[in-house]
């Protein structure tokens, strides 16, 4: 700020076409930019009412980092000075110091008594001024002109009227603002040395036109854009700054000084204090039909749909839509769809019907142009029952088909170590093999947590979208979390997929009660909107996604199973002997060839869920005359599983009769030989026929086998955790005995 303060007597304004008497001033005041820097110059050099200069040429050095300095008291014998001050400056965008110089210039008159400053505004009058003069206008009227067009060309013509010479930073007025708000403007995302080439090109145009150029126009536009998620870093940048320098200074909301919207006039954009709107309704109840609604809104400022001015900032995050374009099969009309309009302060609305079994919400948002959010109006629109349940499209079959191929690594290792088990007693694996750096813990571990992460995003794009296929991740979360649990007793529980996204990896183990608890409750009501048919998940991705009704019951058996609740798991068991889709056959799932077989059938009579593991390649361990192996194919869940389990349940019940006749079924159909006592032909059935099912080691524990028949210690009874989950997560703990 360059102040000039006459001293000793009156004086009195003058024009070109009077005596300028010589006189006395004393010429002192800052000079900013941001401020510039102890140790930069200024010069001034006195001009006649012509911007003649008179010859003399005054220097000065600004004395600290707030910009001040003093010319001291000089006689001069025309009314107006050009100053220039030369030098670095805090550049309030960044925060920082600059490290180059910038030049600014200012055209005053001495004999005006008002307060004096040099800085982007005087700088870019300074052209204009002289074009002005030099068409025969006096300094006043070149001066005023040059202010109003100016200032016009930003929107703040209503700030014009106080000459831009007195505006300061440091005052803390709405001048303050503007000064900082132009400033900013110029400075944003350049360097010093294009911060110069940047202001030449704009004393040029203004100076000649008293306005900018269309691609200027769109440069500033450009340059507010950019600004709009950094105002409050300004203000906090400039505050700080004079805090260092022992000063406090007030910076005014900035947002006001800018003309968001290009209407010709800042501040009408967001609400000032005290303002609000008024909303005629927030929430709309659609029909599945759809239709056409209207919204009174009373406003002061302009509403919008979307903000304006789109900010650059901020954090970014993943957009399930942007992940699955085509997450499903002719989506016409399968998610709620509107068009809105906003004029003459009524928002028009348009629903289209909606073709999806499940009502949808949406919210519209109202905004003014900087993307404050003004208000909300939800739509609510009801469903169609009769509307059928899409299938997976192109980018969420291959998805599926990548989590299959986690879910088949998880239980192909599972499958292995229930092997060790198996064989434990004759050469003694799971002391040998089970341990928690061992590859098929860490491996089957990892692969079921794959699995769930992959569940929960597409479970919730799903539900961002249509929510059609809830229950069917619920399933799958269920079989995944039963046999961890079997496996491994309490373990953590991720239901949400936000969880992985925030990559917080410390989560505490969760008791297996109330894990198996939570899932019985998911599937319990899974198994009400399933469909009721044969599953087939050797088909296709889809075949393998839309799972039916029966493995909804048989997960929900084996849970009340695990739980001893015999009498409602045969009430499950039972559904899916009822519904005549499966049979019994010679399968016997402890044989290779039988896996072979249905490997090369690519279905099978018995089967309720199966899938392929890794094309079959993945080898085998043989000791002695007893291989272990990989199977190609997993046959998870079978008719045979379901009648044993059956003939369990019947027993634990007492009925020895009925639990015979289905232990025969199965003996028959396998032509295998069992021993007459009930209890031990199921077991002795099971080691039989179901070694590559996955489903052994659970019976065995539930039953309190495990200890004799596997010929393992107790702590053997749940697997080791692994070693690498206990590194990465901290608020795990591993099972005794490890």
């Amino acid at each position: 700020m360059l102040v000039f303060v006459a001293c000793c007597w009156f004086v009195a304004s003058c024009n070109e076409n009077e005596d300028f008497q010589p006189k006395r001033y004393t010429v002192s005041g800052k000079v900013e930019k941001g401020p510039f820097v102890s140790g930069s110059t200024v010069v001034m050099q006195p001009m006649d009412a012509k911007l003649q200069a008179s010859g003399e040429t005054y220097s000065a050095v600004i004395l600290d980092d707030v910009g001040n300095f003093a010319f001291g008291t000089k006689l001069l014998n025309v009314p107006y000075a050009e100053l220039t001050a030369t030098g670095y400056f805090f550049n309030e965008v960044s925060g920082a110091l600059s490290s180059g110089m910038l030049n600014l210039r200012a055209l005053v008159d001495l004999s005006d008594e008002s307060t004096i400053n040099v800085n982007i505004l005087t700088h870019l009058k300074y052209p204009r001024i002289i074009k002005l003069i030099a068409s025969g206008k006096t300094f006043e009227e070149a001066n005023r002109q040059a202010q109003e067009e100016l200032f016009a060309s930003f929107g703040l013509s209503e700030y014009s009227q106080e000459d831009a010479a007195s505006f300061s930073i440091v005052s803390g007025n709405d001048q303050s603002a503007v000064l900082i708000a132009v400033s900013s403007l110029l400075l944003v995302d350049r360097s010093e040395a294009s911060v110069t080439e940047y202001l030449a090109k704009l004393c040029r145009e203004f100076g000649e036109n008293g306005t900018f150029s269309e691609q200027t126009k769109v440069q500033i536009k450009e340059d507010r854009k950019k600004l709009s998620g950094r105002l409050d870093d300004i203000r906090s940048n400039i505050v700080e700054r004079y805090a260092e320098l022992g000063m406090s200074v007030e910076v005014k909301d900035l947002a006001r000084f800018f003309d968001w919207d290009d209407s010709g006039k800042v501040g009408d954009e967001i609400l000032q204090e005290g303002e609000k709107i008024i909303i005629e309704t927030t929430r709309i109840e659609i029909p599945n039909t759809g239709g056409s609604y209207q919204v009174k809104i009373i406003s002061p400022i302009p509403v919008y749909l979307e903000p304006v001015v789109d900010s650059d900032e901020g954090s970014v995050s993943i957009d399930p839509d942007q992940l699955f374009e085509n997450l499903y099969e002719g989506e016409e009309n399968q998610h709620m769809s509107e068009e809105k309009l906003i004029k003459d302060n009524v928002l028009t609305i348009d629903v289209a019907p909606l073709n999806c079994r499940v009502g949808k919400t949406m919210t519209v948002y109202l905004y003014d142009c900087l993307g404050n959010e003004l208000g909300t109006i939800e739509l609510v629109q009801a469903g169609n029952s009769n509307a059928s349940i899409p299938l997976l499209g192109s980018e969420a079959e291959v998805f599926v088909n990548g989590m299959a191929e986690e879910l088949s690594s998880a239980f192909s290792e599972y499958s292995v170590l229930e092997q060790y088990y198996h064989y434990n007693k004759d050469i003694g694996l799971v002391n040998q093999y089970v341990y928690p750096e061992c590859s098929p813990i860490f491996d089957s571990w990892s692969a079921f947590y794959r699995f769930n992460r992959m569940n929960l995003l597409l479970k919730d794009t799903d539900e961002k979208r249509l929510g059609v296929w809830q229950d069917i991740f619920d399933v799958f979360d269920a079989m995944q979390y039963y046999y961890t649990v079997v496996a491994w007793g309490g373990v953590p529980r991720i239901t949400e997929y936000d969880w992985y996204q925030g990559g917080n990896w410390t989560i505490p183990r969760n008791d297996a009660d109330s894990i198996l608890y939570d899932l019985q409750e998911n599937l319990e009501q899974a198994v009400e909107t399933l469909d009721n048919k044969k599953n087939e998940s050797l088909k296709d991705a889809n075949g393998f996604f839309f799972l039916s009704k029966d493995v909804a019951d048989f997960l929900l058996a084996n849970i009340c199973m695990y739980q001893h609740d015999y009498g409602k798991a045969a009430a499950f068991l039972r559904n899916i002997m009822d519904n005549g889709f499966y049979e019994l056959d010679g399968s016997n799932y402890s044989m290779k060839e039988t896996i072979d077989r249905i490997l090369a059938e690519k279905s099978g009579k018995e089967l309720l869920f199966a899938f392929y593991v890794n094309n079959g390649s993945r080898g085998s361990r043989s000791r002695s005359v007893i291989t272990i192996q990989y199977p190609p194919l997993i046959p998870l869940m079978t008719y045979t599983d379901v009648v044993l389990s059956y003939a369990e349940c019947l027993y634990k019940q007492g009925d020895m009769a009925e639990a015979k006749e289905q232990l025969m079924r199965v003996v028959e159909a396998k032509n295998i030989t069992v021993g007459d006592d009930v209890w031990n032909g199921i077991v002795d059935a099971r080691k039989q026929l179901l070694l590559y099912c996955n489903s052994n080691f659970a019976f065995m524990k539930r039953n309190g086998l495990a200890i004799a028949e596997y010929g393992v210690e107790d702590y053997r009874l749940l697997w080791p955790i692994p070693q690498s989950e206990l590194f990465n997560n901290p608020a795990m703990k591993q099972n005794p005995g490890y």
